[in-house]
């Protein structure tokens, strides 16, 4: 069993700066906010600058293969480390304009990046479901800051209620994927599903829910007519 923890340095290296940018809000006043994006962004890139040395070409894993880093990862990884950057900057004149501690909407920006972070590393159906969960809870959050506003409340009760759904259609079908499979590590379940003709029905039921959870997530058609 590997239990190399440096694998999952830049995802620590970004979960400290989400809780370095929550600490600078709570001690900066005034004018002296504005520099919160600009931290976050340089943390970012430091992030960035990071993954890729530390795990170019690097094929590794950690926990027997629930976390998987090889170049999969690193280009995920790397896009939602560039992603959040440029939705920092993009949103930096808004944030001043409408919100009096930004510390608290870029820290939760942040954490939603380490959920993609994982996501993209992992390699079997539970982690990658808490690793989107993770991102889910930053989101849900996001869309209801705006806390005096009846428009941003109604879409943050919506959109929780959406996930808490979708949420339990991909746990019905992971169990019944592993109650089917014996496993949720993906080159298992491919294994299982090469090492027979027929997909049985159950399986097709388990993947169905997966997806469809996931639709729901992402809001893509045709569930994207439940999105708040």
């Amino acid at each position: 069993m590997n239990n190399n923890f440096l694998l999952l340095m830049p995802e620590f290296l970004v979960t400290g700066l989400a809780f370095l940018v929550l600490t600078a809000d709570f001690f900066l006043r005034g004018d002296r906010k504005n520099f919160l994006p600009y931290l976050a962004v340089l943390g970012l890139i430091g992030a960035l600058t990071f993954t890729l040395i530390d795990q170019w070409d690097r094929v590794d894993h950690l926990y027997e293969g629930l976390i998987l880093i090889d170049g999969y990862a690193l280009f995920f990884k790397a896009f939602f480390l560039v992603l959040g950057v440029i939705v920092v900057l993009s949103s930096v004149e808004y944030v001043k304009r409408n919100l009096d501690n930004p510390g608290e909407y870029y820290g939760i920006l942040i954490f939603t990046i380490v959920g993609m972070m994982l996501m993209a590393a992992s390699s079997e159906l539970l982690t990658a479901y808490i690793s989107l969960e993770l991102l889910s809870f930053g989101l849900y959050v996001l869309v209801s800051f705006d806390r005096y506003g009846a428009k941003s409340n109604e879409a943050g009760t919506k959109y929780i209620l959406l996930g808490a759904f979708s949420s339990a259609l991909m746990l019905y079908g992971i169990s019944q994927i592993y109650g089917l499979l014996g496993t949720t590590r993906f080159d298992g379940i491919a294994e299982a599903l090469s090492a027979t003709p027929d997909i049985s029905p159950g399986v097709l039921v388990g993947l169905v829910l997966i997806i469809a959870g996931l639709g729901f997530k992402v809001a893509s058609v045709p569930f994207h007519m439940w999105a708040p």
